[in-house]
């Protein structure tokens, strides 16, 4: 397994709100670990909510016990998590109403396992690019019943408003996501500030590219800046197989 993350503020942003944690050592009972989070919220608010995402959902994982279902271990950490940022939302003045994405994600034995909750992404590629995680936004669920097209959610004005994420509520209820990685080449995460500036063929183009995975992600991430750049951009590639 080769890895490669990069994160970049963007061209827009004066702060950097995504953040982002890979491992192919064990953290706690998994063999190994990958996050995205992509914050949210006035003052440096997002920051704090992606970082905070971050390190409580790793630290929770690292203090779990094997009698435990990965599946289960991921709705924990990720309530644990959240619990932790409406906390310190609410009793926080200038932290008010932050909140984050998040998707994490572990291979296990041939399995790959999926936490998501809001917009962030994880893709995987065989002979082509497949989107596991659903987005918890208000475009896509126009998309789902049929209001608007998904070329046109590109550039709908409500695009960025999100349905679901850590910290803006008591409770947090993630997707859970299983499926083999024997016929797969990559997984992919990202954060919307690629996949609002990237097209997937493009992303797919050049994660199938002949390029060394580090190169494959500095290209992405420029890909998105030479189209506009708005967000911050954040991606993680995991290489199954050559």
């Amino acid at each position: 397994m080769k890895t490669f993350g990069i994160t970049h503020i963007g061209l827009v942003r004066e702060i950097n709100e995504d953040n982002y944690f890979m491992s192919k050592d064990p953290i706690g009972i998994l063999p190994n670990l990958f996050i995205i989070a992509d914050g949210m919220g006035g003052h440096n608010a997002g920051e704090v909510a992606s970082k905070l995402a971050v390190e409580e959902f790793v630290g929770y994982v690292k203090k779990c016990s094997s009698a435990e279902t990965t599946e289960e271990i991921f709705i924990k950490a990720t309530q644990y998590a959240n619990n932790v940022i409406y906390e310190k939302s609410i009793h926080t003045s200038e932290m008010n109403g932050m909140g984050t994405t998040m998707v994490a994600c572990s291979i296990i034995d041939d399995v790959l396992y999926v936490a998501n909750i809001g917009d962030s992404r994880l893709y995987v590629t065989d002979n082509s690019l497949k989107q596991i995680t659903i987005d918890h936004s208000y475009v896509e669920e126009l998309i789902r019943v049929g209001e608007i097209t998904r070329d046109e959610s590109i550039h709908h004005p409500a695009k960025n408003k999100i349905t679901r994420a850590l910290g803006i509520a008591h409770r947090a209820d993630p997707d859970i996501f299983k499926l083999s990685t024997k016929e797969l080449s990559k997984i992919f995460l990202c954060s919307d500030g690629l996949t609002t500036m990237v097209r997937d063929e493009r992303i797919f183009e050049i994660l199938s590219s002949s390029m060394e995975i580090k190169e494959q992600g500095n290209v992405l991430v420029k890909e998105a800046i030479k189209n506009g750049g708005t967000d911050n951009i954040t991606l993680l590639i995991i290489e199954i197989k050559n």
